[in-house]
């Protein structure tokens, strides 16, 4: 549980083990094997930049082929170490060049200088402005290395380059040797200006930024080299091992040579996520009625803690392969946590493996800080939670059952005593459960204790690196004004406040900007707009925004603030807004007062009671919206809108992802006449059952209206009618055409589908287009479909389909990818709208090959030629896609192997940062959330809001549509609560909150059984009730408990602040 720790039980800094000093182990190094050694030339750098361009534009079946060759290729030529090319296609799982501290403003000042650019010319101002929208200039923006490429292009002399991949290797290396200052940098990016060209230098920009836009990642290229490469790197994160250990094709590592080893940092289990996480649904999945663990979730940082030499070595890093020994020691006596836990380990303990999680530990509040809130705090009260123990003693542990490993963790044969390490080294709280109910009680008990929530794991599961399923699922609890999760999203506008808060911005219009190609990369700024009412800016930040006045700040937050935002803000011209912005009709009275550009916007985290339809940009918004953290170091590309998430929205769920989704809106495809809702039903003797809007579970059949399997499709959605609509509009289901009701629809040239196309539609998540085997009748407009004479397997297929699972489906058969189709269609002016994102860049990437291949020398073309770049048909047809020129060797992989690595690219989208296991903020920010939309079915009085069209926050009444109840002793007497003698002191602060709740529209309830209710003010000196509340309060949400101060501040920052800063004691 989440109890005070105390420090002062903690034995003090250690420079010795068992009274004598550590002799320190020798470091591991990695030696080269001997056979192992490049014996060939390296290629030319600008045939790896060939390949590049390849894999940019080629379908994703077949870049897998692509990286084959490549491999293949390399070792013929050059030799059978492919970790001076595999670390150029993954610069970002590099950990020799782990940071070059080049970002894209010390490159564009690098650039202006090597380039000699006047600093204020348009070219300059390209390069330092590149985020910016370039209006109709033919110019890229959004994408600093394509800029800065046609920059370079239109300088540079260079007309074939001179460096191979070994020299370029080289340079990178001098760029990473620390952080150094621009006339460092200069000197080395000259000198690849000088023998590279503007192709060649756009891909090592994209190196040094560590991220190519190839749409391929760690899974799909370690695939491509070795079958067993994938798994090896998940047990080391180490390239450079990869590819020394694996250099030949034909080993194949046994499943011993695939646990983890000490000081390698590697890619941990992470908890699956449910759409549906009802508590029983959890406890199946989980695997009850047998028994399973439960651990409290912790709001951390997860750490892997290595120890050797009986504890003369450590090492700490983080879930990303982060290093952080250095904060917490590597040796006894060193850094903030190793001293104090140097001796904790038994004797016999040579060395070991936990898996934890790092909190911080405030004295002064008594309470844990979220990892990363506050830096000197960590350093000065770290503590590690241990939850499994993966080495032991030169054994791995990891292919032993979760319950072993626990028994073997808490037998006292790993620790002396470590409840006299408490504060710095504990075990995570946990209990053994067996159904629902037993999650449900500790659930409660974290509750009571001011817990997160919790992780439930399966017993006889072993450790599985890099994975994500249902072995280990996260619980956490509902609010009852809030979901369950918080959404990031990014600042686009504001408006000016009054009264107290006239000449500031006192809301924000927010926003997730619109998804786009399949390289990663994202369209130019084109952002949906979310919604436009904020409450929870405090005044010190809502000043620093405008660089106003600066009332309340602490020293800390003005310097961090100052100047951030004051040049920024620029004034909305309702009548020609800017092109990023996507508004939705909902009236010029919601149009913002300024508006910020996405370069120099930030990321707000924010909470809401649910998210409900609205006509914004985005289809959807917050209702009671409240800002909790504000973000500076995020990116607007990693706030995207895709179709998933407005799938999951309808559903019932809202996911806040950087999966790319491939699929289109099918439900365009039908063009049916759309029919008025006011006869949707017909007469009520041809009506089919009453069914309650509360079963809907998916939203696929919204547009569409059947005839039979009328529970199905309501379930998901679909209206129904026993007879045909005076307009024809509804479909006919009909398994044949016997029935001769069924015959008189189609003498009218009705579409009469089967159920199976039900059935697969449901499986697939969207309505699928009529296929021909699916229809009993098609009409002449049906059979004029794209779709028409696709079977169901061809059409599983096409790129932007997924299948039942999931994962990505392409076309294998190589008939014309089915956005190719679409770009053939007749109708030019039809091309932007139906025509797939993924293709589009695609089309693009392919627009820019053949722009780079027709400028190739003769030798350039000889040596792709060699390199299987281009066919020896016809080297120098540049009409011929790229895929037409490649002429494909035979490879040597078994069938499963491929499909393996064809998987692999499909699923190779870059994991978030943080782990669901213990935390919802990561430290990078990258979060993959469900948040159920609670409410969209609810009753009415269940709702936060004096009613359901109530959606914002009043800024002069901030406790407006808010109720509470204050735990008096008076108020503890009516309810049947345990009674208490409080002092004059918190009477007389419980009177004074109830006044300023009053005065600020809140509404003060006098039981705790009102359905609105949504905060329990207690104070501090009379908090007895508290676990007995909690308890009373818990259904069917949860209620914030919190304390008079909580009220006081909000009142003072004019602002609802965070609850979870304002428990009692």
């Amino acid at each position: 549980m989440a109890v005070h720790a105390p420090y002062n039980h903690a034995p003090p800094p250690t420079q010795e083990i068992n009274g004598q000093k550590p002799t320190l182990a020798p470091a591991i190094t990695l030696e080269r094997p001997a056979d192992c050694i490049n014996r060939g030339q390296y290629p030319a750098f600008y045939i790896i930049c060939g390949y590049l361009n390849r894999l940019r534009a080629d379908a994703p079946h077949k870049k897998y082929e692509l990286l084959t060759r490549i491999f293949g290729n390399w070792r013929e030529k050059v030799g059978p170490d492919l970790y001076p090319l595999i670390r150029l296609l993954l610069p970002d799982k590099d950990r020799e060049r782990p940071v070059y501290n080049l970002k894209e403003s010390m490159l564009a000042r690098c650039y202006i200088d090597i380039l000699s650019l006047e600093k204020h010319s348009e070219a300059a101002q390209r390069l330092i402005k590149w985020k910016q929208p370039a209006g109709n200039s033919p110019n890229p923006t959004g994408d600093f290395a394509k800029v800065c490429y046609n920059e370079i292009k239109a300088r540079s002399t260079v007309e074939e380059g001179q460096l191979s991949v070994e020299a370029v290797n080289m340079l990178l290396d001098k760029l990473a040797v620390g952080k150094m200052k621009q006339k460092d940098y200069v000197p080395i990016l000259k000198a690849i200006n000088m023998q590279c060209t503007a192709e060649e230098q756009e891909w090592i920009i994209r190196i040094i930024l560590k991220d190519l836009h190839i749409s391929i990642r760690e899974r799909g290229v370690l695939s491509a080299f070795h079958p067993d490469a994938i798994d090896l790197y998940n047990v080391c994160s180490d390239l450079k091992r990869v590819c020394w250990t694996l250099y030949d094709p034909g080993f194949r590592l046994n499943k011993n040579e695939t646990h983890l080893e000490l000081f390698h940092s590697f890619l941990p289990q992470l908890c699956g996520r449910m759409n549906d996480a009802s508590l029983e649904n959890i406890a199946k999945a989980i695997g009850a009625p047998k028994e399973f663990i439960m651990e409290e979730k912790l709001d951390g940082e997860r750490i892997q803690l290595h120890m050797r030499g009986n504890g003369a070595q450590w090492f700490y890093c983080s879930r990303k392969a982060k290093d952080y020994t250095y904060l917490y020691g590597a040796h006894p006596g060193e850094g903030s946590l190793t001293r104090y836990i140097a001796t904790a380990f038994q004797d016999n303990v040579r060395n070991v493996i936990l898996d934890g999680e790092m909190m911080v530990w405030d004295p002064v509040v008594e309470r844990y800080l979220a990892f990363g809130t506050l830096k000197s705090a960590a350093l000065a009260f770290s503590l590690v939670k241990v939850f499994d123990i993966l080495f032991l003693n030169d054994h791995c542990l990891s292919r032993k059952r979760l319950s072993e490993r626990k028994r073997l963790l808490r037998s006292g044969k790993i620790f002396k005593n470590i409840e006299n390490y408490k504060g710095r080294l504990e075990f995570v709280d946990e209990k053994r459960g067996k159904n629902a109910k037993d999650i449900r009680e500790y659930l409660e008990r974290v509750v009571e204790t001011k817990g997160e929530g919790l992780v439930v794991k399966k017993t006889d599961v072993i450790y599985q690196t890099n994975s994500r399923g249902y072995d280990w699922i996260k619980v956490k609890p509902e609010y009852s004004d809030q979901m369950g999760e918080n959404l990031e999203v990014l600042v686009l506008g504001g408006w000016w406040g009054k009264g107290g808060r006239s000449g500031k911005i006192s809301r924000l219009l927010c926003g997730l900007r619109e998804q786009a190609f399949d390289d990663g990369t994202l369209q130019d700024f084109l952002f949906n707009r979310f919604w436009n009412e904020l409450l929870g800016l405090r005044v010190d930040f809502v000043s620093h925004l405008m660089h106003l006045r600066s009332m309340r700040c602490s020293p800390t937050h003005l310097s961090q603030c100052r100047n951030k935002h004051k040049k920024h803000w620029r004034p909305f011209d309702r009548s020609n807004p800017p092109p990023f912005m996507k508004l939705g009709p909902v009236g010029l009275d919601d149009k913002p007062d300024v508006y910020i550009e996405p370069e120099n916007s930030f990321v707000i985290e924010v909470k809401a009671s649910e998210i409900v339809p609205a006509g914004y940009g985005i289809g959807f918004t917050l209702r009671f919206p409240r800002c909790k953290y504000i973000y500076y170091d995020k990116n607007s590309r990693d706030y995207a809108l895709d179709d998933e998430c407005l799938w999951t929205v309808g559903q019932g769920f809202f996911y806040k992802t950087r999966k790319l989704i491939k699929r289109t809106d099918f439900m365009d495809l039908f063009s049916r006449p759309k029919r008025s809702y006011d006869d949707s039903q017909g007469p009520g003797n041809f009506r089919g059952q009453k069914l309650s809007d509360a079963d809907v579970e998916t939203s696929i059949f919204s547009d569409m209206t059947f005839s039979d399997l009328e529970a199905l499709v309501h379930k998901h959605g679909a209206d129904f009618t026993q007879a045909q609509l005076s307009d024809l509009s509804a479909i006919v289901i009909s398994p044949d055409q016997k029935n001769p009701l069924v015959r008189a629809q189609i003498r009218h040239g009705v579409n009469v589908i089967k159920p199976e196309w039900v059935f697969e539609s449901i499986a697939r998540r969207t309505a699928l287009p009529f296929l021909k085997e699916f229809l009993v009748f098609a009409s002449e407009e049906a059979q004029d479909g794209r779709y028409y004479n696709k079977t169901l397997e061809q059409y599983d297929k096409v790129s932007f389909v997924r299948d039942r699972t999931g994962g990505a489906l392409v076309d294998e058969d190589g008939d014309a990818d089915v956005e190719d189709e679409i770009m053939d269609g007749e109708d030019k002016d039809e091309i932007d709208v139906e025509e797939s994102r993924e293709s589009k860049n695609r089309r693009m990437a392919r627009e820019d090959l053949k722009e780079k291949e027709s400028n190739r020398t003769l030798e350039q073309k000889k040596l792709q030629e060699a390199w299987g770049l281009r066919s020896r048909a016809s080297p120098g047809d540049s009409d011929s896609e790229p895929e037409e020129e490649m002429s494909l060797k035979e490879e040597s992989d078994t069938d499963s192997e491929r499909s393996r690595g064809l998987r692999a690219i499909y699923e190779d989208e870059e994991d978030g940062e943080n782990d669901s296991h213990e935390s919802d903020v990561g430290v990078n920010g990258d979060d993959y959330r469900a948040v159920p939309l609670s409410g969209l079915n609810d009753k009415e009085e269940g709702l936060m809001g004096e009613s359901p069209e109530a959606m914002h926050y009043d800024e002069d009444r901030i406790f407006y549509h808010l109720a509470f109840y204050i735990d008096t002793a008076k108020n503890a007497a009516v309810n049947g609560l345990e009674s208490s003698s409080p002092s004059f002191d918190t009477q007389e602060r419980l009177v004074k909150v109830e006044k300023l709740l009053i005065e600020n529209g809140g509404r003060v309830a006098r039981s705790i059984s009102d359905p609105k209710l949504t905060h329990i003010i207690m104070d501090d000196e009379d908090s007895r009730r508290y676990v007995e509340l909690t308890r009373k309060t818990a259904m069917p949400k949860r209620k914030h408990i919190v304390t008079p101060k909580w009220v006081e501040d909000c009142v003072d920052e004019e602002t609802l602040l965070d609850e979870d800063l304002y428990k009692p004691k």
